[in-house]
């Protein structure tokens, strides 16, 4: 059987990712206020802060410049007539395919980021759970979005 032909999405993905976890992950910096609040500051406290900060930080600025640039590279979806199969992962990659005899239904979803850079992310449910297409283009992701509508009502079809 031939590989099916994968599509990647938009490189705007990787700038969407970059805002969400510059913002999604700022609270992390309250664990070393807290732990300062909780202990004080005298010596041991202080340096213990400090290494606290440092690791956030730094975890943080990895997630904003190299986690979203490695889950865009390794992102990738394709649809046929039969199922749709989603390739991702940045440290433990994972293959889902979704047969289309099982979608229920098809959404496309718009955040306020998401909208900012022209882009929304096709959701589909199935009986047991949902999967996503990330950061698709509006226009590729209507597309998407009524090309499994499509293939999904044939597929019911022929079941």
């Amino acid at each position: 059987m031939a590989e099916p032909l994968f599509h990647r999405i938009t490189p705007r993905a990787i700038r969407v990712w970059q805002w969400g976890n510059s913002i999604g992950n700022l609270f992390y910096f309250i664990i070393p206020a807290g732990y300062a609040l909780f202990f004080g500051l005298d010596d041991f406290h202080f340096w213990m802060v400090i290494l606290l900060a440092a690791i956030f930080l730094l975890t943080w600025i990895l997630s904003i410049v190299w986690i979203p640039y490695l889950s865009w590279k390794n992102w990738r979806y394709a649809v046929d007539e039969k199922e749709i199969d989603l390739k991702r992962g940045v440290f433990v990659k994972t293959r889902t395919l979704i047969p289309l005899s099982r979608v229920q239904h098809v959404d496309t979803r718009q955040g306020p980021l998401l909208r900012w850079y022209g882009l929304s992310s096709v959701t589909i449910s199935t009986a047991a759970t949902t999967h996503e297409i990330p950061a698709l283009d509006t226009v590729i992701a209507d597309r998407v979005r009524r090309q499994i509508s499509t293939y999904a009502r044939l597929a019911e079809d022929d079941v």
